[in-house]
């Protein structure tokens, strides 16, 4: 980077014997000089990262030494040129980020995310026997997924996501066993997971969320041992989660929200040691949660070191998550963040101590159920927890005044259950709701932020206030009846 400006000249086409452009990440601005195209020695070309604008050469083709060719982050416009298929020894191509059309070449590796691209995925992508990367995700492709992708045995990262497929996944896509990542969420693909995708033995990262999926989840899931990340969130499914997934020994991420999955949930699932994010919102959910969740190794401690789910060249590790409130994407190929969020479900009992357990854990969402009895005494040894909802149920008693102690807390939710007594204090908690709203529809609490007084401290008031009153009126003659009154004040409160 040297922050250069100005144009690419055209005199660049007289260089002929050079090897190597390197441009990237500098504010040049322009169209890519036709003349360009006259380098036939070039083996590197790198634009990426400018303000370069206007078509790609159609005689780029002419560049068959060229290997690497990056020019995404820029604004180019305009077709992807037919001549690169001419472009037999390249290797890497990257034009993701710009504002291209146009249908899909077959190239050694396609890097096309963030465009506009439209029409099919042709048939012909079969034809990239050594293929190892397809990134062509929000995009606005449309169709099925070719059978054809069976030929593609090399490949290592499938992302689709974000375009307007349909049909099937195909079960040839079984024959691709060396994938790693497979992203084709945001789609509108239907029908169920195809069995076949348990010989894909290497996966590590699935997600098929927001398409239209149907059926059920297989125990055949638990195959792939490998799996770190299972994102399956809003795709119609239905019936019991299978108690297999807790046979997945290096799963971190397992996202299953707004499906309808019916039953308990499987106290398997709780000695996934490695799971540091547990979504299982929005479903129909009963039962209660068992005391098993404090074997949840990795959320009963902060992090030490590195957590990165990171597959590099674009990639992304993406999930959709309810934090502090509100629905978020939330990119997690590079930061820690952990999550238990059991909401909108019919879950019963009481919530188990053992949550205490969980010093590691950020945010947990128990909202929107049936749980009863009070909040645990020890809700407070979660001493990592940025955001508590437990609105919406049925729990009583007291606020455990452990939680004034969380000063990473950040978001709380207590509302709408039929907790009593007076609301702890403290310097941090009394900033999380200064309008009350965190304690709503608690009719038997009282004490800042709410207009209610305490009853026992209504009665020292009150006291207080006729001690006061007769001491003006100079009836407090009689030092005996004086001291009885002292006496009397400091029983009330509790001395």
């Amino acid at each position: 980077m040297n922050n250069l400006t100005s144009s690419i000249p055209q005199d660049v086409g007289v260089l002929t014997s050079l090897n190597v452009i390197a441009l990237n990440t500098n504010n040049l601005t322009g169209h890519i000089p036709v003349s360009l195209c006259n380098l036939t020695n070039l083996d590197r070309l790198f634009l990426q990262g400018n303000q370069l604008t206007g078509p790609i050469p159609q005689d780029i083709g002419n560049l068959r030494s060229l290997s690497l060719l990056g020019l995404s982050l820029n604004n180019l416009s305009g077709s992807i040129p037919a001549s690169l298929t001419n472009l037999t020894s390249l290797e890497l191509f990257n034009v993701g980020v710009n504002q291209l059309s146009g249908t899909l070449k077959s190239l050694t590796s396609i890097y096309l995310s963030k465009n506009k691209l439209t029409a099919l995925i042709p048939t012909s992508v079969g034809n990239l026997t050594i293929l190892t990367d397809l990134l062509v995700d929000d995009n606005q492709l449309s169709g099925s997924l070719p059978t054809e992708l069976s030929n593609l045995t090399q490949m290592i990262i499938l992302s689709l996501d974000g375009n307007s497929l349909s049909g099937s996944i195909p079960t040839s896509i079984g024959s691709c066993n060396k994938l790693t990542y497979i992203n084709l969420g945001n789609n509108n693909l239907s029908g169920n997971i195809p069995n076949e995708l348990e010989r894909v033995g290497l996966l590590e990262y699935l997600q098929l969320s927001d398409n239209n999926l149907s059926g059920t989840l297989s125990s055949s899931i638990a195959k792939l041992q490998h799996l770190k990340v299972l994102n399956l969130a809003n795709i119609n499914f239905g019936g019991s989660i299978p108690a297999e997934l807790g046979s997945l020994p290096n799963l971190q991420i397992l996202s299953l929200r707004s499906n309808n999955f019916t039953g308990s949930i499987p106290e398997e699932i709780l000695y996934l040691y490695q799971l540091r994010i547990l979504d299982l919102s929005q479903n129909n959910l009963t039962g209660q949660i068992s005391r098993k969740v404090g074997n949840l190794k990795n959320l009963t401690s902060r992090p030490s070191g590195t957590f990165m789910i990171n597959y590099g060249n674009g990639a992304d590790v993406q999930l959709k998550l309810v934090v502090k409130g509100i629905n978020f994407e939330v990119q997690i190929s590079s930061s820690y963040t952990s999550a238990i969020d059991l909401s909108c479900n019919n879950l019963d009992g009481n919530i188990p101590e053992e949550f205490g357990l969980l010093k590691g854990l950020y945010m947990l969402n128990l909202s929107h159920n049936h749980f009863s009895d009070s909040i645990p005494a020890n809700v407070g040894d979660m001493s990592s927890l940025e955001a508590l909802d437990l609105s919406w149920n049925r729990l009583n008693g007291n606020i455990p005044h452990s939680l004034t102690s969380i000063d990473s807390l950040g978001f709380l939710n207590l509302s709408y259950n039929n907790l009593s007594g007076k609301i702890p204090v403290g310097i941090h908690f009394e900033t999380l709701s200064w309008d009350g709203s965190a304690f709503l529809d608690n009719n038997l609490l009282c004490g800042p932020p709410t207009n209610k007084v305490c009853q026992g401290e209504h009665r020292i008031l009150t006291l207080d206030m006729t001690f006061r009153q007769m001491i003006k009126k100079k009836r407090m003659r009689d030092s005996y009846f004086m001291v009885s009154l002292l006496w009397a004040l400091e029983l009330d409160s509790g001395v």
